[in-house]
């Protein structure tokens, strides 16, 4: 049976765990910044539902920061908003000096994304200015690699949407690392992934990976993927039938999204409270080899990559071989 991997409870214990932090942030009286915008009612449903997604991230973001202790200025932008307003909007945040970190929910407007390199490097905390931010990555990236590490001993990772935002950079932290990563994005052979070890999916396609991808013997995957629907659902990356495989999956909600605040609170605490502050790591859980897994299989009469049931047709209009993936430059926002 497949391990749910637990990312709402990773947050609780963080939470918990950064709480005496409020007494020393609260009577400072120091802010944080959460811009997102509306869309038009010109904008195509599928932008509707991505800024759906953002609505939902920038409300965990407010609650995190809320419980250390800031004050948090939720700021709802609509999707016709001047690039002036925009800008004058960022360069008041880094003016203020009360303002310890702004958080620009991606994606915005197409025609604003420039302006959001104007921030003040020292207030990104969401490592959203590439080279020019104080981190390594962004915090969902930063919490991927760390569910990984639980399991990435002598592994092999495929990152799928390895060339987005949050895709490149699990690819940076885990090669950081000296993990061996197989990159995936949109024209590659995605069942490639089928022969990694553990499988992280940051293409914010529903249901891209189907049982041609995800087997039995993966050890951990990491589904990034948060794609509200039009009856209200979420999916996540991974097709359902395929998510039964695995010995560990991350939910889809309650997975990385948990995951990507407990980096959050971690990164603001250490800026403004805690210099020292050490990281958090992602709890083990249990897994066999590649080897029993497949020892496993054989001795319940199936054969490595079986699935326990018939395997569902893949989506109308995918490929197995050269499935398409989501120009997803921040990957599900919340998940």
């Amino acid at each position: 049976m497949t391990n749910q991997l637990s990312g709402r409870d990773l947050l609780r214990s963080v939470r918990e765990d950064l709480a005496d932090y409020r007494a020393r942030i609260e009577p400072a009286q120091q802010r944080v910044a959460v811009i997102r915008f509306l869309p038009t009612d010109a904008d195509p449903p599928e932008w509707a539902l991505r800024m759906e997604a953002s609505r939902v991230s920038a409300e965990q973001k407010v609650r995190a920061f809320t419980h250390l202790g800031f004050a948090v200025d939720h700021v709802v932008l609509p999707g016709t908003v001047s690039a002036a307003e925009f800008a004058a909007r960022i360069g008041a945040c880094n003016a203020d000096v009360a303002t310890r970190a702004v958080i620009v929910q991606f994606p915005p407007p197409a025609r604003l994304t420039s302006l959001v390199q104007r921030l003040d490097p020292a207030k990104d905390i969401d490592g959203l200015l590439g080279d020019r931010s104080l981190h390594r990555a962004c915090a969902t990236a930063d919490g991927i690699s760390r569910i990984v590490a639980a399991f990435d001993a002598h592994a092999t990772v495929a990152v799928v949407g390895s060339r987005g935002f949050v895709g490149s950079g699990v690819v940076r932290l885990l090669q950081d690392r000296g993990t061996t990563v197989v990159p995936l994005d949109q024209g590659d052979d995605l069942r490639r992934a089928a022969g990694a070890d553990i499988v992280v999916s940051t293409a914010g396609s529903a249901r891209l990976l189907t049982p041609d991808h995800i087997r039995p013997h993966h050890r951990a995957v990491v589904d990034s993927g948060f794609s509200p629907q039009a009856d209200g659902s979420v999916a996540g990356d991974i097709r359902p039938d395929a998510a039964r495989l695995p010995q560990n999956i991350t939910p889809v909600p309650g997975g990385v999204g948990p995951v990507e605040m407990a980096v959050l609170m971690e990164r603001i605490v250490r800026q403004v409270a805690d210099p020292d502050l050490q990281p958090w790591a992602f709890p083990r859980s249990p897994y066999v080899s590649r080897r029993a897994s497949a020892a496993r299989m054989r001795s319940t009469g199936r054969t490595p990559g079986m699935t326990s049931s018939p395997r569902a047709a893949p989506d109308q209009g995918s490929s197995p071989r050269h499935t398409q993936v989501a120009d997803q430059k921040r990957g599900g926002p919340a998940r």
